[in-house]
């Protein structure tokens, strides 16, 4: 996993990122690639100046510079190095041992108690898209993160076919935000490459599904990749909540399944907006269930039931 300096920056100059906001939780220790000296100086400036003598800050200075560039048989510098020069109170979880890294498995493992509401910057920096558990991924960062902390999202949106197992798209991040009280403080896309679809090892179809014939999309076929970055702040203690995303269902939500999105023992929910209207429509469709009209027209709802299933057979 690696990441450029720019994000932790950012925070900084929005005042997200403090030498009083100054603990910082990272998902998966990350690699700093490409730093600049300049750009060393200003983060540590940001963050109330070093904390170890300057002759120690130059000398680390020009070894984090030489580290941040990959180079094979050698390792690559990770974040936690910089933060060691500051007042930053830093900590990472993953499944493999690391430099300030609790072993967690974000698949099963909730919050320690010690991390609860504890953090005041979380960083999801091409993390969870590896993960399969993606509830418990974005519960344990909303439960570790303070109120009025922020989590700083940076992952594939697009392109990635052969990295991960998930691509997220802008809704997915502001529903997830409307139904946990988020505020968005920053969305965008950045490039991030490209994909080769012949160098996945399968095959490729010009047609529209699989029982259609045709020629395959040809050689070195290319799919930009896109990164998304969300920077959402947390603004209620409110346990952990979910969107139901149904903008493709063939009917409003059961009353049955809404019920759950009120706010459960699992912290589901729409927002109030939302489940105010869906609660509306299944009034609506109780009252009509009742009228006159449905029933006498009921046999001609039968009538074409049976011949879809007899088409069905």
């Amino acid at each position: 996993m690696g990441m450029n300096l720019n994000g932790p920056i950012y925070l900084q100059r929005k005042g997200f990122l403090t030498s009083e906001r100054n603990k910082i939780l990272d998902i998966g220790p990350q690699n700093v690639l490409f730093v600049r000296e300049e750009q060393l100086r200003e983060f540590i400036h940001r963050q109330g100046g070093a904390t170890v003598p300057e002759a120690t800050v130059e000398a680390e200075l020009k070894r984090l510079v030489y580290f941040s560039t990959p180079r094979s048989g050698e390792r690559t510098m990770l974040f936690s190095e910089i933060t060691d020069l500051t007042n930053i109170e830093y900590n990472s979880v993953d499944v493999c041992p690391g430099l300030k890294t609790t072993i967690l498995d974000l698949n099963f493992d909730p919050v320690p108690s010690e991390m609860l509401s504890h953090y005041d910057v979380i960083f999801n920096f091409g993390t969870t898209e590896h993960i399969l558990n993606q509830w418990n991924c974005f519960e344990f960062m909303h439960d570790a993160l303070k109120v009025g902390g922020v989590i700083y999202h940076q992952l594939p949106a697009s392109g990635y076919l052969d990295h991960g197992y998930y691509c997220y798209t802008p809704l997915f991040f502001r529903e997830m935000a409307q139904a946990n009280d988020y505020v968005i403080e920053q969305m965008a896309m950045t490039p991030a490459g490209e994909s080769k679809i012949d160098l996945l090892d399968i095959p490729s179809m010009s047609g529209d599904s699989l029982l259609s014939e045709g020629a395959p999309l040809g050689e070195n076929n290319r799919v930009p990749a896109l990164n998304i970055h969300a920077v959402l702040r947390k603004t209620s203690d409110a346990p952990f909540r979910a969107s139901l995303e149904i903008a493709t269902a063939h009917s409003e939500v059961a009353t049955a399944m809404l019920e759950r999105y009120k706010g459960g023992a699992r912290g589901v929910s729409f927002s109030k907006q939302r489940l105010s209207e869906l609660l509306a429509a299944e009034r609506e469709l109780v009252a009509l269930k009742r009228s006159r009209s449905w029933q006498i027209t009921q046999p001609l709802r039968d009538a074409a039931d049976l011949v879809r299933r007899a088409r069905g057979k």
